[in-house]
């Protein structure tokens, strides 16, 4: 299935519930694990919506074998039926409102309203303070009314999964990229992590938490978006996925990270400065496994994914900014 086939099924289901696609301005049209679209449309009175299409499996596209497709609309319909609950206005986590579920298993959308978005640059509409809000509002969610329902496939991103994840599912593949040497060292680091890690308390995690599924409405308030991986973790899990996703100056992300940090001491700052290694680690193998079973040895980004795997199992001036 193409894109033109993938939106012409979008189509579809915008036929059948009245719609009509419209011109306005697309958050972001497609997300960067090519699960779902997004596309503006109109009802009636020229009421605008946001319909977000979830991409069915696609032949012939590698798919890791631990992932179940279905389960990314799974979550997101789960997490929004949680969200109209109790916080049906978003005062509590700023997202957008549902107007309308596909009642099917597994979904093959959901409709949201379409949040005007607001004109200037990103590095202006976006700050720090409005960044580490967002985190503390996520880590303040009562994921305990979610957790155990059965449409609810939850992800874990504690440093138990992440773990078990590098080293049960990805060793195949990872061995013949970095070596027995660096899978050693992995293996160390992730048992040293555990010592550090193991007894924290999970925290609500977004899962996905860049500045692309961030919305800045026309009033500057920022919205989050794409919750197909949401589920609960380690609570520097998001903010580590930020930090080394987004594109800013150096001084902008050091300035990021001592803030997030700012009220953490010793024993502390130090766990944090593990958490947030053990998920750059994951990222990173995660990025080479993929790479090297979808373009083989001549994966243009191994040696920008083998430099953070190595400065995260480094920790320290390699990684840190000092």
């Amino acid at each position: 299935m193409e894109a033109l086939d993938i939106r012409d099924k979008a189509r579809e289901v915008m036929d059948e519930l009245g719609l009509v696609e419209s011109s306005s301005a697309c958050p972001r049209p497609t997300n960067e694990h090519n699960t779902s679209i997004l596309l503006p449309c109109k009802g009636k009175e020229d009421r605008e919506f946001l319909l977000k299409f979830f991409i069915p499996p696609i032949e012939g596209r590698y798919y890791p074998p631990e992932v179940r497709l279905e389960d990314y609309a799974r979550r997101e319909i789960a997490f929004y039926s949680f969200l109209d609950s109790f916080d049906a206005m978003r005062r509590e986590l700023p997202a957008p409102r549902t107007v309308m579920m596909d009642p099917a298993d597994p979904p093959g959308w959901i409709l949201l309203e379409y949040i005007e978005t607001a004109k200037g640059p990103r590095s202006e509409l976006l700050g720090i303070s409005e960044i580490l809000d967002l985190l503390g509002m996520i880590r303040n969610l009562p994921m305990e009314r979610l957790l155990g329902r059965r449409n609810f496939p939850i992800n874990r991103w504690d440093i138990v999964s992440l773990r078990d994840r590098v080293v049960r599912l990805m060793y195949d593949p990872l061995i013949l990229v970095v070596g027995e040497d660096t899978w050693s060292d992995i293996r160390r680091f992730y048992d040293e992590a555990m010592r550090w890690l193991e007894s924290r308390a999970p925290v609500p995690v977004h899962g996905d938490f860049i500045e692309e599924n961030i919305l800045v409405d026309a009033n500057h308030r920022p919205h989050l978006l794409d919750f197909e991986r949401i589920g609960i973790g380690s609570p520097e899990h998001d903010f580590a996925w930020f930090w080394i996703h987004v594109d800013r100056p150096k001084e902008w992300k050091k300035d990021l990270f001592e803030r997030f940090l700012a009220d953490r001491f010793g024993s502390d700052r130090v766990r944090s400065e593990w958490s947030i290694r053990a998920s750059l680690v994951y990222l990173a193998c995660r990025r080479l496994r993929f790479g090297f079973l979808t373009h083989g040895e001549s994966d243009e980004s191994r040696g920008a994914n083998l430099g953070l795997l190595r400065a995260s199992l480094a920790g320290g001036r390699d990684l840190f900014p000092v």
